[in-house]
């Protein structure tokens, strides 16, 4: 009885000694992608692009390599360390998100005719590979177009200001949905999915947003455009994580990598910011003016 309490305290303690370490790998983490997000927004244009691009290659990256998992996963693999397991992308997969990246870059400049030759070379790539699927197309549109758009909004002289403004507003979101769903708890919006979020968290995620929008910007734009907005954002922000949850679901993993130390990887932490760049350069397109614009 002596030995079994004794383990019992080791092993909560150990816990608690992990649980410490993980908090603080995480706040450490935070702050270096914070410090490398507001150097590069604040870098000139070739910098950023080339930060964009290698953010591409990296999301793509994850994607092919979380795809590539789903289809050994009968094998004995540690699927929470499989960022440095042996599941390496194929040759024309690399050489496909190779493509993908040069053919983004090229979009930032007028050079038509190569457009369209890495156009064909993406679409004669995808032809060669064995194991092309519906999915895979979808989730690699899905991140390029991301980019795309975000190298268009970093042309823009407010671009600081939607860039900021995204990327905290899907904070405020994430945190808000977590301290609702924690604290009120009560029926999960779709547990298959994501087991671990709520109704409760969900609306709370959309209710924050709004109060602090509404408060912040009362100054810039009427009420009705800030609350309409904040809320568009609000359910476009959480649609976008419960798609990369999905995903990952489909994947049977956890996280999308372990390349960022105690928060998984970067499509965890874009997957909101991802959504919200697609739906705010849609909106723009249609000349809708944002109360976030000063």
């Amino acid at each position: 009885m002596f030995w079994h309490l004794k383990i019992i305290l080791i092993g909560k303690e150990g816990l608690a000694v992990i649980e410490k370490n993980s908090l603080l790998i995480r706040t450490l983490s935070f702050f270096v992608m914070f410090i490398i997000f507001f150097v590069m927004v604040y870098s000139n244009n070739y910098i950023f692009l080339a930060f964009s691009q290698f953010l591409l290659f990296l999301t793509s990256w994850e994607i092919l390599r979380m795809l590539e998992f789903k289809r050994f996963i009968n094998k004995k693999v540690n699927g929470s360390n499989f960022l440095l397991s042996k599941f390496q992308v194929t040759k024309y997969d690399l050489i496909l998100i190779c493509l993908i990246n040069f053919f983004v870059f090229l979009l930032n400049f007028q050079l038509l005719s190569f457009q369209i030759l890495c156009f064909i070379l993406i679409f004669v790539c995808l032809l060669k590979l064995s194991d092309i699927s519906v999915v895979k197309i979808i989730c690699l549109i899905y991140v390029t177009f991301a980019f795309i758009f975000l190298n268009g909004m970093s042309q823009n002289t407010e671009f600081i200001s939607f860039i900021f403004f995204i990327v905290f507003f899907t904070m405020i979101v994430d945190v808000s949905a977590y301290f609702f769903g924690s604290i009120i708890g009560g029926p999960k919006i779709m547990p298959s999915i994501s087991p671990n979020k709520t109704v409760a968290g969900f609306i709370g995620g959309i209710i924050v947003p709004i109060f602090f929008c509404t408060i912040i910007f009362f100054n810039n734009s009427n009420i009705s455009n800030i609350i309409y907005s904040s809320f568009a954002f609000s359910i476009i922000s959480q649609v976008g994580d419960l798609i990369e949850s999905g995903f990952k679901r489909y994947c049977y993993l956890k996280d999308s990598s372990n390349l960022i130390p105690g928060h998984g990887g970067l499509l965890d932490r874009l997957d909101s910011i991802f959504a919200l760049i697609i739906f705010v350069s849609i909106i723009k397109l249609l000349d809708y003016n944002f109360f976030f614009i000063v």
